[in-house]
């Protein structure tokens, strides 16, 4: 009886053995991917755009299965554009979800103050459109796909001494977000170098909805030009006010923030609006792709998010979650072939030979109609 006993247990035994060496045939890894970004409030265009492109990427890759029998296991939150908060989203991806990769992110002061929490657990983190010059100094594991403040602001200046061979200027910026006081330095500097004037400014919350004490202050200097840097939910609100004002002169924006979603249809008057971007080459299929599957044209944004969602997994394909070996493949990146054109990085993870070139808003004067008496 017990040699019995005994066999059946060492059966038993041997049979989960040889189980646990075993693993299914379809058995998929999952790899983990945070996104956080901001998705509502002030800012929330900015992240509902990027995310826009990266679930348009997600499911390009998971239906040609780019990764093979790998899974992606996307977390998402929302930072709402705020410091605090952005913390307590990453704490969360990184000590409860377990999450290896972070993606996403477009403010600065969310990026700022993450960064050494993800740089001391070794998080690969994409700060897709952080633009804080600041950001990817932060730490070797930190990199972003989008161009520094200093570019904008600077591609605009000399636009405007340059081409339009304007003197005199004010300047109008948002004064909670760190974008803000960046960009304004940027473009006084440039102003200041090329000889010209900066005849007033004026900052203001992102929080204000009448910006008339403001905005009559710097109109009373007689500029020839505004420069204007605010989120895009403000956007059109300050350019109809500068309007309503009688001012007739030039006004610059910021491309990020104009070009968001629907916001230049909520401009009245269009007439000499200028914005600067990152020369966009739209060299790869997915622009027509994203229109034919979407109904919508996509903007740089929306390409953004596409784009660090792809860079990612070609990286994730050479060293899966090792965020080391990612760091490295990064850097190493030589002309890219993103859906904006052909990327590399800098040292400190940050973009490099940034091309910009500035646009202006379509303009077109309402007919004037003449009733026959």
């Amino acid at each position: 009886m017990m040699k019995k006993i005994f066999a059946i247990i060492l059966t038993f035994l041997l049979t989960l053995t040889f189980l646990a060496g075993c693993s299914p045939v379809n058995q998929e890894e999952t790899i983990k991917v945070g996104f956080v970004s901001t998705l509502s409030g002030e800012a929330g265009s900015w992240g509902q755009q990027v995310k826009k492109g990266f679930e348009f990427a997600l499911e390009e890759i998971n239906t040609n299965k780019l990764l093979g029998d790998k899974k992606l296991e996307i977390f998402y939150e929302d930072d709402f554009c705020d410091a605090t908060n952005g913390l307590t989203a990453f704490n969360k991806l990184i000590d409860v979800n377990d999450v290896q990769i972070i993606v996403g992110t477009v403010c600065s002061s969310v990026a700022m103050a993450v960064s050494e929490k993800t740089q001391s657990n070794h998080i690969l983190y994409l700060a897709s459109a952080a633009t804080n010059p600041e950001v990817t100094e932060q730490g070797d594991f930190i990199f972003r796909l989008w161009a520094s403040d200093d570019y904008d602001a600077k591609a605009i200046a000399q636009f405007a001494v340059n081409e339009l061979r304007l003197e005199t200027f004010a300047v109008t910026y948002v004064n909670d977000n760190p974008a803000g006081p960046i960009l304004k330095d940027a473009f006084k500097e440039t102003i200041l170098k090329k000889g010209k004037k900066i005849l007033a400014e004026e900052s203001y919350s992102s929080k204000e909805t009448d910006f008339k004490t403001h905005l009559i202050k710097i109109l009373q200097k007689n500029p020839e030009a505004v420069y204007l840097m605010t989120n895009p939910e403000r956007t059109d609100l300050i350019i109809n006010q500068i309007r309503q004002l009688g001012f007739e002169g030039i006004i610059f924006a910021y491309g990020p923030s104009i070009t968001s979603e629907g916001v230049v249809e909520k401009i009245k008057d269009k007439k000499d609006i200028y914005y600067a971007l990152p020369v966009s080459k739209q060299e790869t299929l997915f622009w027509n792709k994203y229109k034919e599957k979407k109904g919508e044209d996509a903007d740089s944004l929306v390409a953004l998010g596409y784009d660090s969602m792809k860079i990612l997994v070609d990286g994730i394909k050479k060293c899966d979650v090792d965020t080391g070996c990612l760091r490295e493949y990064l850097l190493k990146l030589k002309d890219y072939e993103s859906a904006r054109g052909k990327l590399n990085f800098d040292s400190e993870g940050a973009l490099t030979n940034i091309e910009f070139e500035v646009k202006k808003i379509k303009f077109k004067p309402y007919p004037i109609l003449h009733s026959q008496l």
